[in-house]
């Protein structure tokens, strides 16, 4: 008889887009790509192929005039593509902002060489959920993101955002990292409704909450974000949703749902999130998928299948994650019981439709109240990837990469390709690990060696290096 765990996994076989990691293997990627030296790479490279010796940042003897044009390459690295697809060792090169070539090439002359031996070279990874806008506003320079690798983001999320997309992204001090935002829910709310009103908006009020959305979407906003549970969005009727979501709909852009309830009410809350979905036809990222209190533990299995069986019927969903069993409302409890459930947790994590995110804030000073600020990636690569071997680090790097990518509808972002910006992460398979801890969560995660952001390095051995190389992320 199948294990539950087993049956899951067999849900996660769905047909789905080249941009998502279908892979369940467990192995460790550097050591299987070291044994298939000799296996085709991009542009008639090798796989393992014997390089030049070089040290960092210097100019080889042997360099070549006929290599790309480029003003850096990082050589002898194990790229993780980003597709999903199993690594291979190779050459990436990089000029201005972008990526020139990939595989095996001549090292052109006179140009910088990074030596990646014995590390993996990633596309930068991209955090779908997070809460930083307030700290961007006030100059923060995204350190403990960049420490993990993150090099673009998503704010305005669970139905609060900045009532000014356009306004934000004129007067914020400084993207030290490629940013985008929803637009709220609260926040269209306010604007005609009044910040400490209750009740129900009126019709008249709900036009003007959608004539609010058109421009912020026009402005630039990737979507509209709810968070049901949340006073006074609990006032939000399905009628109200689904008309929000037309207009959305009709910019381009995605539904952002924190359901109504995570916790007795999981089920009926996400059936009503798949409904204004379907109803409307709009693409729906389910955020931070989980079922809280252990009564209701057993209704996960429900919840991941409902996933996969609208995204099996067309509905364009996909959800994501945080690494931990504990949620920030968790925190404030005595005595402290985490509310979600390890192998929930483990379920979701290795989810074909599931990206990993980290639903996280920040505070004045770095201060997190939360250690998903700090580790929610290296966490999931360092213990679940490499320590528990959950899926594979191609698989693991796709959901932190082409999954969200595919999401936002970025074209120039999410992989390692030829064209594509060069926002990198090199980082070490063998020591990636988060520790940042409930007690001390503003702690900087261990692992990641240098991060570029559209082709400038932000992070180098645990200093910030540059604060002022993302951009604006809008919708098109």
């Amino acid at each position: 008889m199948l294990t539950r765990r087993q049956f899951l996994i067999g849900l996660g076989a769905v047909v789905v887009t080249a941009a998502v990691p279908l892979g369940w293997l467990h192995y460790d990627a550097v050591t299987r790509a070291n044994e298939k030296n000799g296996k085709a790479a991009p542009k008639g490279g090798k796989n393992g192929a014997q390089e030049d010796p070089k040290g960092q940042d210097q100019d080889p003897e042997n360099a070549s005039n006929t290599g790309p044009a480029c003003d850096w390459v990082i050589d002898q690295v194990l790229i993780i593509d980003g597709s999903g697809q199993p690594p291979y060792h190779g050459k990436v090169a990089v000029k201005g902002d972008k990526i020139v070539a990939i595989g095996d090439f001549p090292l052109p002359s006179r140009v910088k060489v990074i030596d990646g031996k014995n590390l993996a070279l990633a596309p930068g990874f991209i955090d779908l959920h997070t809460h930083t806008e307030d700290y961007l506003y006030a100059g923060g320079n995204m350190s403990p993101f960049l420490s993990q690798g993150i090099t673009t983001q998503i704010g305005g999320n669970c139905g609060r955002s900045p009532k000014d997309i356009a306004g934000f992204f004129a007067t914020v001090p400084k993207l030290p990292i490629n940013y985008g935002l929803l637009m709220g829910y609260t926040t269209l709310r306010q604007l005609v409704h009044g910040r400490d009103r209750s009740g129900k908006t009126t019709l008249k009020e709900q036009g003007q909450m959608q004539e609010h959305l058109a421009k912020a979407l026009a402005d630039g906003a990737v979507g509209l974000s709810v968070g049901l549970e949340y006073w006074p969005q609990t006032y939000a009727t399905t009628e109200e949703l689904i008309s929000l979501c037309q207009v959305v709909k009709d910019a381009g852009g995605f539904y952002s749902t924190h359901i109504r309830s995570e916790y007795d009410g999981v089920l009926e809350a996400l059936e009503e999130a798949i409904l204004i979905a379907n109803t409307v036809g709009i693409p729906m990222q389910y955020c931070h998928i989980k079922v809280g209190y252990e009564r209701n533990w057993d209704k996960f299995p429900r919840v991941l299948s409902m996933l996969t069986e609208a995204h099996k019927s067309g509905l364009d969903i996909t959800a994501d994650v945080y690494a931990y069993t504990y949620s920030s409302t968790d925190l404030s409890k005595t005595p402290f019981v985490p509310s979600i459930s390890e192998e929930n947790l483990e379920l979701a994590l290795a989810h074909p439709l599931v990206a990993i995110a980290s639903d996280s804030g920040m505070y004045a000073g770095m201060r997190a109240t939360h250690p998903r600020a700090y580790g929610n990636v290296p966490r999931f690569l360092g213990h679940y990837v490499r320590e528990k071997k959950l899926l594979s680090l191609e698989a693991a790097v796709a959901k932190l990469t082409s999954l969200p990518a595919r999401r936002l509808g970025l074209t120039d972002r999410g992989l390692i390709k030829e064209g594509y910006q060069a926002d990198l992460v090199l980082f070490d398979p063998a020591t990636i690990i988060d520790k940042a801890t409930r007690e001390k969560p503003s702690v900087f995660s261990e692992g990641v060696r240098q991060v570029w952001v559209n082709g400038n390095l932000a992070w180098a051995d645990g200093k910030l290096l540059n604060d002022s190389s993302g951009r604006p992320l809008k919708k098109k």
